[in-house]
């Protein structure tokens, strides 16, 4: 992990005086965010110079390939540094990809002229302009609203009294006690749900990938067990208060 859980353990702290699950979870991963992009810069350096380097360096054992055969040694270099360079451009797009979420979340956050595009574009593209029923074409709004009401009317069908009933204690079917539905997570169901996480896409606005929590989730365990816990007590109290990225 190259220090990776060092970083995260000592970043991961707030002021105690600070209690509520959200506002404390939303200051970690700030200052998580913070230490491991300056961790990620002392440890990779600067990506686009390391790949041109390398590819100075295959460039030439190619052309000395022309005139002579490479030894065993140069063949090895010539070889790692080609994998170096597939590691590096698949490191540099995940860290692009990174960087947009962020701008956009920017971007959209300013309330700019780029996020009011964009959600146009949606309006625009989920909008139906026009129905065909019966062979006639429907452009007005009323009209389109009364023709998906009798759609889905007839597609519901009605409510009426059944002539029979079914015994479900005569067809010997067995019952389900369902009263642990309404039993709170266990720090386990959601070690379960953290671990079938997608590793390469971030789960929410806040950019960190699936990988980050599997990896350091004896570091973040119990304030992500808590927040998980507030949500399930219905409390939603704290999210305005939380500061924007």
């Amino acid at each position: 992990m190259g220090g990776f859980l060092d970083v995260v353990k000592e970043a991961w702290v707030c002021n105690p005086d600070i209690t509520d699950p959200f506002m404390r979870l939303d200051i970690m991963l700030q200052n998580t965010a913070r230490a491991l992009a300056t961790w990620g810069q002392k440890e990779i350096g600067n990506i686009k110079l390391q790949i041109a380097i390398a590819n100075i360096v295959i460039l030439r054992f190619d052309s000395a390939q022309e005139s002579r055969v490479l030894t065993e040694e140069e063949r090895w270099l010539r070889t790692t540094l080609k994998q170096l360079v597939l590691g590096l451009a698949s490191l540099e797009r995940t860290i692009a990809r990174q960087r947009s979420r962020v701008t956009w979340l920017r971007e959209g956050d300013a309330n700019t002229q780029l996020f009011h595009l964009v959600a146009k574009g949606r309006r625009m593209k989920n909008y139906i302009a026009s129905l065909t029923v019966d062979w006639h074409i429907i452009t007005d709004q009323v009209g389109k609203e009364e023709a998906f009401y009798k759609a889905y009317k007839e597609l519901l069908g009605k409510d009426c009294a059944r002539g029979f009933t079914l015994d479900l204690e005569e067809l010997g079917v067995t019952s389900i006690d369902l009263s642990e539905q309404d039993r709170i997570f266990s720090e386990e169901e959601i070690w379960g749900a953290i671990k079938d996480l997608p590793s390469d896409k971030a789960p929410g606005p806040d950019g960190f990938i699936g990988l980050f929590f599997q990896k350091a989730w004896e570091i973040i365990k119990d304030d992500i067990v808590a927040v998980v816990h507030k949500l399930f007590l219905g409390n939603g109290r704290g999210f305005g208060t939380l500061t924007k990225h």
